[in-house]
């Protein structure tokens, strides 16, 4: 059963106080859903601070894909875990999260199942993923997991334009041609996505560097936080891309919705409704399924779009 993240909070700080909230959580769902948003709320519990200090709490321990392949590597996992296994400094307890979890490099994912297995006392491990059917079923069986619902939300601007772009295509151009208009659009769009990210981690990078080194006049620790905020750039980077991405599925879902008597979350469904069946935007859907798959396993971004949009754009001619 999926929950809102405002009910699957409720009901992990019911069995907080209760005292049965399990050692390893893993927490799911579509881009958007809230999986961030959960995670922080309860480790903001376990650790009795609030979410927005989260990160700078030194009980907390966050883990994101750093490696250039962006893979959750061994050596990151045996950080964490020595991590884990010592004394918490504030309060009674620990708390690990680990974005991306379907990320974890195969050697990584078994290193870490030990410690899943038989945590030290008062750590709980909170793991998060989009795609946990890309995970080690040994992982996923040793954690509790929370589903999230998609979150209906208004389309960002990013996302409308993507969005637009999609309608063309399949509109006007469902041919190599519009599918390549469509790429070039949506990679246009995460570029400057990705710019805003990059500008806004390292706006964050130099106000610490100054505020830190005006009060220690130690600068040996920058060279360690700016790997940091450069893995988080790029985490929030993939994230948005999912986000972007997902806005394709909304249309698509929608129109589906539209054919079998339901209403239209936006008004290109509605268009592409009269124009296309069941089974040929069932087909749609599976393009954008592998197209996801894929871009999980890491496969060139750019060859990944254009060949998925291809196939959306033949499929649907």
């Amino acid at each position: 059963m999926a929950y809102s993240k405002d009910s699957a909070l409720k009901l992990l700080q019911a069995s907080l106080r209760e005292g049965r909230l399990a050692h390893a959580h893993l927490v799911t769902g579509v881009s958007g859903s809230g999986k961030a948003w959960l995670s922080e709320r309860l480790a903001s519990e376990l650790l009795g601070c609030t979410p927005d200090k989260l990160l700078a709490h030194p009980d907390a321990h966050i883990l994101h894909p750093e490696s250039k392949s962006r893979r959750i590597t061994i050596d990151q996992i045996r950080d964490l875990e020595n991590s884990l296994h010592r004394k918490p400094l504030i309060g009674m307890n620990t708390v690990a999260i680990i974005y991306d979890a379907d990320r974890l490099m195969p050697a990584a994912a078994n290193a870490f199942l030990k410690t899943l297995e038989e945590p030290p006392p008062n750590v709980t491990m909170i793991l998060t993923s989009t795609i946990p059917e890309a995970m080690l079923e040994t992982v996923i069986s040793r954690c509790v997991e929370t589903a999230l619902q998609g979150e209906p939300t208004e389309l960002t601007p990013e996302a409308q334009r993507v969005v637009t772009a999609l309608g063309v295509c399949l509109l006007e151009s469902p041919t190599v041609a519009g599918a390549f208009t469509l790429t070039r659009t949506v990679q246009d769009v995460l570029f400057r996505v990705r710019e805003r990210i990059s500008s806004e981690h390292e706006a964050t990078l130099k106000e610490e560097a100054k505020r830190y080194k005006n009060a220690t006049g130690d600068d040996s620790w920058i060279e360690e936080r700016e790997a940091q905020i450069k893995a988080l750039a790029e985490a929030t980077g993939i994230r948005e891309r999912e986000k972007l991405l997902s806005a394709i599925l909304f249309v698509l879902g929608g129109t589906l919705r539209v054919l079998h008597g339901g209403d239209a979350p936006h008004p290109l469904c509605a268009q592409l409704a009269t124009r296309y069946d069941t089974d040929t935007l069932l087909s749609k859907i599976d393009a954008w399924e592998e197209m996801r798959r894929r871009l999980a396993l890491n496969i060139n971004e750019g060859l990944v779009l254009e060949s998925s949009f291809l196939a959306i754009a033949i499929e649907l001619a």
